[in-house]
């Protein structure tokens, strides 16, 4: 009983290395036939150059799709097929290689070449199914075994952790940029509005230099005016001593002092008019500067003001120091030129007063 127990242990052995032997047969087979057809070239099938215009080239992108179907199957992972599956991948590789060898191995002298030309490259198109239909299991397992999902997990939540980091980021400096931006914003208003009263006193300016080059012209003339005044006036010490000028008698001196003094008034009309328009072009051009000022300085008394009745105070005096008619130094106003011509009531602050309930 004891040697028939070892026997029969021993042909167990004998048997499991058979097996064993078997199936890495098998699994060896299997991968060689799984290379084989992974490595072919689609491109190869199209030998132009041997068959002319009956060239494979319509056989390409078919027979592309099922060298790209075997390629989704690792060669390593035969190692854990059964011996059912390794005889499935063995043998739609080896059928779908003896697709791609017919073609190269076409002959041109046989039959109609149109027909079995076509013929063959409806075969692989047709094949294509049967292999996606048999291999899709195990294109699946393939994959399942290959992918690590507990690192893809991980790596899921770190790159959503990443995106979320980044998002705050990014809203931090929106929110930054967005307080710069209106800041900027700010800025630039303030500057336009500094830059609407500078371009509006620019036109008081331009009118101030304008009175002042006039009063410079004028302040020529009153001194040469000037000077012809007292010149003939010294002059007219002498005049009557000229031989010619020289009076004989009563009439020719009566004559002669009324002709004296008429040219000393036009003179001294001249000299008036010259003083006048002199003082009435420096009197335009202070007036000018000193709305050009009320303009320039607006602004900044406007800022330093702290409630609205304030500031419209101080609106209400620079629009009555800016577009007050002033005296031009010309003509005299009734008023006598030195009022404002805005009521004292609108210089008081606007006030709310409490209403009585009682009526």
């Amino acid at each position: 009983v004891n040697q028939s127990a070892r026997d029969l242990g021993i042909l167990k052995r004998q048997h499991t290395l058979v097996d064993s032997d078997e199936q890495d047969e098998k699994i060896q087979a299997a991968k060689k036939s799984l290379t084989r057809i992974q490595d072919f070239n689609p491109n190869d099938l199209v030998q132009k150059d041997k068959f002319g215009q009956h060239s494979f080239e319509a056989a390409v992108v078919p027979a592309s799709k099922i060298t790209n179907l075997f390629k989704q199957l690792p060669s390593s992972n035969l190692d854990t097929f059964a011996a059912l599956e390794l005889n499935t991948v063995k043998t739609h590789a080896d059928s779908a290689y003896n697709l791609f060898n017919e073609i190269l191995d076409f002959d041109t002298d046989i039959g109609d070449i149109r027909n079995r030309q076509t013929q063959f490259i409806e075969n692989i198109k047709a094949s294509y199914q049967t292999y996606f239909t048999q291999l899709l299991p195990l294109v699946s397992y393939s994959v399942a075994r290959t992918v690590d999902f507990n690192r893809l997990e991980g790596q899921g939540r770190a790159a959503i952790q990443s995106i979320n980091d980044q998002t705050s980021i990014l809203m931090k400096e929106i929110a930054e940029q967005q307080s710069e931006a209106a800041r900027i914003l700010n800025e630039i208003r303030k500057t336009s509005a500094e830059r609407g009263v500078s371009e509006e006193a620019y036109h008081f300016q331009k009118e101030a230099d304008g009175h002042k080059t006039e009063a410079e012209i004028w302040r020529t003339w009153t001194i040469r005016m000037s000077v012809a005044v007292c010149v003939y006036g010294i002059s007219t010490l002498f005049i009557h001593k000229i031989p010619f000028i020289k009076p004989e008698n009563s009439y020719e001196a009566v004559q002669l002092i009324a002709g004296k003094l008429i040219i000393f008034f036009v003179l001294a009309y001249g000299l008036a008019i010259c003083a006048r328009n002199f003082l009435s072009n420096r009197h335009n051009e202070i007036v000018n500067r000193h709305r050009q000022n009320s303009l320039m300085t607006y602004q900044s008394l406007v800022n330093a003001g702290g409630t609205p009745e304030t500031r419209d105070v101080i609106l209400n005096h620079a629009a009555a120091s800016v577009y007050h008619l002033h005296d031009t130094g010309f003509t005299k106003s009734i008023d006598g030129g030195g009022n404002s011509s805005s009521s004292i009531v609108g210089l008081i602050p606007k006030v709310s007063l409490p209403t009585n309930s009682a009526g």
